[in-house]
């Protein structure tokens, strides 16, 4: 696996993204109005707030269908951070 410096995406081998991480970085991409996100970027230094928090919040929700707590999204939640939580919650749906 290899890491996209620029998204921070996860890319297999054979090219496919973690659908998990391709949501979060196209949902903070398409609310915060940014090119980039980095890996390890605190969703407050992206320019984050509340009310876009449960902009993206509802983005994943329409999405994944993955509902999410508010408090999941913080001003120091990293990108990482939230793609692990959006996967977490994914795989649980799915078991």
């Amino acid at each position: 696996m290899e890491q996209n410096r620029n998204t921070g995406v996860t890319v297999d081998s054979d090219g496919d993204s973690d659908l998990a991480e391709k949501a979060v970085v196209t949902a903070l991409q398409a609310v915060l109005g940014v090119s980039e996100v980095p890996w390890e970027s605190r969703f407050g230094v992206l320019g984050g707030d509340s009310l876009r928090a449960v902009r993206i919040l509802s983005w994943l929700w329409r999405e994944l269908d993955v509902e999410l707590p508010v408090h999941a999204l913080q001003p120091h939640t990293t990108v990482a951070e939230l793609a692990d939580t959006v996967r977490e919650h994914v795989e649980a749906a799915q078991a």
